[in-house]
């Protein structure tokens, strides 16, 4: 009978047994809450509980680091199928998985600004997804001009939706951040802004409504891109 082979154990000594796929995800873990430039090997091996040297026996520099958590975030993002007959669900369901995505682990999407040397490769789900929507939309009529134009709008859209809706909504705890603060402009009782003062005690949308809007208002670009039966 074939001797079993041996496994390796998930811990020594009470505490996980190191691999680039732990290191990739407290890395991640690390750049999501406070971005790539806190990201430090003497960091990370502190947050970790190991020493900078035994890091150095699965990674080889900090820039592989990155890639990791880089590779990690992408190898997450995993848009459900778009299909021509339902485009419009498909067009939400994809601006969907981008808001996920970059909801998840947002300090993270601030490499390109964090980092002086971008990660040397290309996750396959950074190609494979655009590929996929671009060709959804070609597929309902769009050119391809269009279309490119469609997702560069639909990303910049989901990306500052989440740092500037979805971010502070999340870190207040209750689903919601207002217009403008109420101890801003109660700091600054003396100043001329009554139409903002009347805005702001307006009943806001939920970050789940206000997303819905800003689905729709690329739902309408993309109807109106097609060419007339």
């Amino acid at each position: 009978m074939p001797a079993t082979p041996r496994r390796r154990p998930a811990t020594r000594k009470g505490r996980p047994v190191l691999t680039r796929e732990i290191i990739a995800a407290k890395a991640l873990e690390m750049a999501g809450d406070q971005g790539f430039a806190a990201l430090t090997m003497r960091a990370l091996a502190a947050e970790l509980d190991v020493t900078v040297r035994a890091l150095y026996n699965h990674v080889e520099d900090r820039q592989d680091v990155v890639q990791l958590a880089v590779d990690a975030l992408l190898t997450s993002w995993n848009p459900p199928p778009l299909h021509a007959a339902t485009w419009q669900e498909s067009v939400a369901a994809y601006a969907a998985s981008l808001r996920a995505l970059y909801r998840g682990r947002p300090r993270a999407l601030l490499v390109s600004l964090d980092e002086d040397t971008p990660p040397a490769s290309v996750h396959p789900n950074r190609l494979r997804n655009p590929d996929r929507f671009l060709r959804l939309l070609r597929e309902v009529g769009l050119e391809l001009p269009t279309a490119l134009a469609a997702h560069r709008r639909l990303s910049l859209l989901v990306l500052s939706f989440v740092l500037l809706v979805d971010g502070p909504a999340d870190r207040a705890g209750d689903g919601r951040s207002g217009l403008v603060p109420e101890d801003w402009l109660a700091a600054h009782a003396d100043l001329d802004i009554p139409t903002l003062r009347e805005a702001a005690a307006l009943p806001l949308p939920t970050p789940d409504e206000q997303f819905d809007q800003l689905v729709a208002s690329v739902v309408a670009e993309v109807r109106a891109g097609l060419s007339p039966e």
